[in-house]
């Protein structure tokens, strides 16, 4: 995906240290180095790595940072709002500690420094299970750790997700911040309107009659009565987790963060394991635990009665499918074999959850 800076190191280092000295008035000597953009960082925003340092009050500092940007080119969302994003993790970072977030450090509105709005991070140190290829295929996850170690991972980020479902979201401010009216009275309304729009406008030339369909079921489906919501994570899976010590550290990318049923994340969860083992053919990991198993530390951890998650997987599915939709239209990816826009392993995975659940 084209990086939205533009990534220039040259140009971009120029940028960024004229910026930062804004943030720092009172420091000198400040100095921005050692740029890099990774290329493994998902597909909905940019992100490029850069270390500064600086002297300030009789001390000299020096720290790593992450930028965060959403991407200019081929988008996989219709809209991109950083300062949401960064408001909700600052929310969650006061009012529940004990998840862990990396360390906010500024977001800037301002296109004319880069050209686009940031975030601007703390680095964290640790690692995080691939998506591509998958950790059930290659990587520390399966190569190098023990079915110990890999319970522990999957147990302390179900955990993690456990405890952001239990923040007094209405108290800690969070239903202003994310409602959205004008698309529905619930959460779920809500999101059920919002990837229903995502389809009109995500689909180009190509109507993708089978989404309209799982849409549709969708609608005449939904649980009712809706469950007490929650807030949403989003994007509530171990890709999204940086671990040490195969327990979490930083838990990343909050731009699908709603306010929703506690299902939708557990489901969105338990459906990337089955995607990455079962719809790829490939055996689970030994250390990890079904998700009969997965599901009841998660209700010992919240209290919830989590029921039938049938119709939460399906609309995970859809969203996921939606998705891959998008980044298949991408000229980078869809050169790919196996990952044409309409018959991808997210479709085929989709349209095999309808037939067990409809």
């Amino acid at each position: 995906m084209p990086s939205s800076v533009g990534f220039d190191p040259t140009s971009l280092q120029g940028k960024l240290q004229a910026w930062l000295e804004e943030q720092l008035p009172d420091a000198e000597h400040v100095t921005v180095a050692g740029l890099d953009a990774p290329k493994a960082t998902g597909h909905s925003s940019e992100t490029v790595l850069f270390d500064a340092s600086w002297d300030e009050g009789g001390e000299h500092h020096e720290e790593s940072f992450v930028l965060r940007t959403a991407p200019s080119g081929h988008t996989v969302f219709p809209t991109y709002d950083l300062g949401q994003q960064y408001e909700v993790m600052r929310r969650v970072a006061s009012a529940a500690p004990e998840v862990p977030l990396p360390p906010l450090r500024w977001y800037e509105s301002d296109p004319r420094h880069i050209g686009g709005e940031f975030i601007v991070m703390g680095r964290v140190d640790g690692v995080v299970p691939p998506d591509r290829l998958p950790y059930t295929m290659e990587g520390w996850l399966l190569e190098t750790s023990t079915p110990e170690e890999q319970r522990t991972l999957q147990d302390s980020a179900i955990d993690t997700l456990a405890r952001i479902h239990l923040i007094d979201w209405e108290a800690e401010g969070f239903g202003p911040l994310l409602d959205r009216p004008g698309l529905g009275a619930t959460g779920l309304d809500q999101e059920l309107r919002f990837y229903e729009d995502f389809l009109e406008w995500g689909r180009g030339d190509n109507p993708h009659e089978r989404f309209y369909e799982v849409a549709r079921w969708l609608r005449d489906n939904r649980p009712d009565p809706e469950p007490a919501p929650v807030l949403n994570w989003g994007d509530a899976r171990i890709g999204n987790i940086i671990f040490r010590d195969h327990r979490p550290v930083a838990v990343l990318d909050w731009e699908m963060a709603s306010i929703g049923p506690p299902q939708v994340d557990l489901a969105w969860f338990c459906l990337f394991e089955r995607f990455f083992s079962q719809e790829l053919g490939m055996p689970n990991l030994p250390g990890f635990a079904p998700m009969d198993e997965v599901v009841a530390r998660y209700e010992a951890a919240t209290g919830f009665e989590v029921g039938d998650l049938g119709w939460y997987t399906v609309w995970g599915a859809y969203r996921y499918a939606l998705v891959m939709m998008r980044i298949c239209q991408a000229e980078s990816i869809a050169e790919i074999e196996g990952f044409p826009e309409d018959d991808n392993v997210a479709t085929i995975m989709l349209d095999r959850l309808m037939e067990e659940n409809a």
